[in-house]
């Protein structure tokens, strides 16, 4: 059985924020302040649960609704009428079902580049230099560069255009492969379930 290297403190809080999202490999377009959800702190076991506690307070994060094994997570709008800031969240596992990471994806306007805007979080100890990979099924395996580390763990930030967008809807699972400094030989396989992501997606342009 793998051991696992390093462990992520899935109680910490973890929100989408302001960033500039890598179109592909190559390139990348920061979008504009408003296509962003605002910088949101709250730990997974506080956020509300709609229906199920007090409404929330203008810009706090809530759950709005599960979708399989992804969360469509919403900052409150200020105002009646206003659309909130929604994105999808799942905690992902290795190969030994240990909760390593967290990924978010977020929505774009249409006439972008990329459809999607996503910002995955790994633990303190990964290899920056071997990056984030992901894989759609049995697609062609791309790669991302983490973007910074912090004292939660290290982040990249990429995009994904209408085909990958398009795979993972038809998809059954996702993996994202990254290294740890202790065995950087020895990579980490995460599973990214798919199961109820077009519902999810759809969610997001409501």
């Amino acid at each position: 059985m793998k051991q696992t290297i390093y462990s992520l403190t899935i109680a910490l809080a973890f929100a989408l924020s302001p960033a500039a999202y890598a179109q592909d490999a190559a390139s990348t377009e920061a979008p504009k302040a408003e296509e962003t959800a605002p910088e949101t702190t709250k730990a997974a076991e506080e956020f509300p649960v709609a229906g199920e506690v007090a409404e929330p307070k203008p810009g706090q994060l809530y759950l709005r609704e599960q979708q399989g094994t992804w969360e469509v997570r919403c900052a409150k709008a200020a105002e009646e009428g206003q659309k909130e800031a929604c994105h999808l969240y799942q905690q992902l596992d290795d190969e030994d079902g240990n909760k390593l990471a967290i990924v978010e994806i977020q929505r774009l306007p249409e006439g972008k580049k990329a459809a999607a805007g996503v910002i995955f979080t790994s633990p303190l100890g990964s290899v920056l230099t071997v990056g984030v990979k992901l894989r759609i099924d049995t697609g062609k395996v791309q790669p991302y560069p983490y973007l910074f580390c912090d004292e939660i763990g290290c982040t990249s930030r990429f995009g994904l255009t209408g085909g990958q967008v398009a795979s993972m809807r038809k998809g059954a699972n996702a993996t994202v492969t990254i290294a740890a400094i202790s065995s950087p030989d020895d990579p980490i396989k995460l599973k990214m379930s798919l199961t109820g992501f077009t519902a999810a997606w759809n969610a997001l342009a409501k």
